[in-house]
């Protein structure tokens, strides 16, 4: 009865750390959208980001960060005329593979190269649950890319010829 008591009971802490670790990453892994918003100063993107959230709360630094992980990792698509943009890491492996890297990187480092331009926030309700928050985001494409090909994470533009 003891021994069918304790196991019961170790079950429910190994399901209860699984569902923290999976909570963790399911921050992270947040669900955003990211396309052009204009054309900003040399050497930046300007783009809007719509960020999924249940409450309609969203902070700066996970707008930032969507827009941050969408240059490099997914790209960009402009309409009337404005700009698009292919994702930085050519490999969509990169990721997984510089985890160690990106795991710090996205701890706060890439808090530096995007800003949030004041007044762009907007809030839309979604029909069925939670909300859709945006903002135009500047992200400083050039620093961002430096810092990637001094990490070695990704090659610099000029390593193909």
């Amino acid at each position: 009865m003891k021994t069918k008591f304790l196991f019961i009971i170790i079950a429910m802490l190994i399901g209860v750390g699984n569902l923290q670790a999976a909570n963790d990453k399911k921050e992270k892994a947040q669900k955003y959208d990211i396309a052009a918003a204009g054309s900003g100063v040399q050497g930046t993107y300007l783009v809007k980001v719509w960020v999924y959230s249940k409450s309609g709360k969203v902070s700066d630094e996970e707008l930032k960060y969507a827009a941050v992980h969408g240059c490099i990792f997914r790209g960009f698509s402009g309409t009337q005329g404005m700009p698009s943009a292919r994702p930085m890491a050519s490999s969509p492996t990169v990721e997984q593979d510089k985890a160690e890297y990106f795991e710090t990187f996205f701890d706060g480092t890439y808090l530096q190269y995007a800003s949030v331009v004041e007044g762009s926030y907007e809030t839309i309700r979604m029909k069925k649950k939670g909300y859709k928050v945006g903002a135009v985001v500047q992200v400083s494409k050039d620093n961002l890319r430096r810092e990637l090909e001094n990490a070695g994470v990704i090659k610099g533009l000029a390593s193909g010829f």
